[in-house]
């Protein structure tokens, strides 16, 4: 692929105030993405291409054959792009897929970001919306309390578990939400799965525990 291929959509976007953010935003894309694509390592998926024209205001035509290669004109803009502003009642709040966590960081398990209302946000006390997480839980680990596809809400400011609760942890690199149980006259502590035919997992000092969030609040899957 010619690597300025899309060097003009990078220009355009400057010239008309749009970040890559708003972007990613209005495609249903990571960020990281729009950034692949302003340095020519991808084109628009398919399913993007009528998202993407629309946004830009770009002629839908003309961008499908320039996407694809069958023609090297730069696409035409019909008209002024109006870039609508962020509204002010919402929050986003990043998507994280738990089957997707690879053991580096949650980011590599980002799938995108979903609005939230700011009030409800205020309303469930948020610390800092920055450390507030969407998590799609996975397995039958934890159920009843938490099944397959039941949504999570996770503050990953809280590093350090020091009272009984739902917990995020990564095990054996693997992303997991487990109950834990601290014995504070032992000093000892047991991550728990409620469903029984998973054993709990001991942990000897509780000094040396650590964790990836905490669970603030729980909403189950229907369908």
């Amino acid at each position: 692929m010619n690597e300025h291929k899309w060097e003009w959509l990078r220009t355009y976007m400057r010239k008309n105030n749009i970040s890559q953010q708003q972007a990613a935003d209005a495609l249903q894309w990571k960020k990281t993405r729009i950034s692949e694509l302003l340095s020519g390592k991808r084109d628009f998926p398919v399913t993007k291409v009528f998202l993407a024209a629309n946004f830009f205001n770009l002629d839908l035509e003309e961008l499908t054959k320039y996407n694809t290669g069958l023609s090297e004109k730069i696409p035409s803009p019909k008209g002024k792009i109006i870039i609508r502003k962020e509204n002010t009642d919402l929050v986003y709040l990043d998507i994280i897929d738990s089957a997707n966590y690879t053991g580096n960081n949650l980011k590599s398990a980002t799938i995108g970001r979903l609005p939230f209302d700011r009030n409800f946000a205020k309303t469930l006390n948020f610390s800092n919306i920055s450390n507030i997480k969407i998590i799609i839980a996975r397995g039958d680990d934890m159920s009843p309390t938490i099944n397959d596809k039941d949504i999570v809400i996770v503050d990953i400011s809280i590093k350090k578990p020091l009272t009984n609760g739902l917990y995020l942890f990564n095990i054996q690199n693997e992303l997991f939400i487990k109950r834990l149980s601290i014995n504070k006259f032992s000093g000892n502590a047991d991550i728990i799965s409620d469903n029984g035919l998973y054993p709990p997992i001991k942990i000897e000092d509780i000094n040396n525990l650590s964790c990836l969030g905490k669970i603030i609040f729980i909403c189950k899957h229907i369908g």
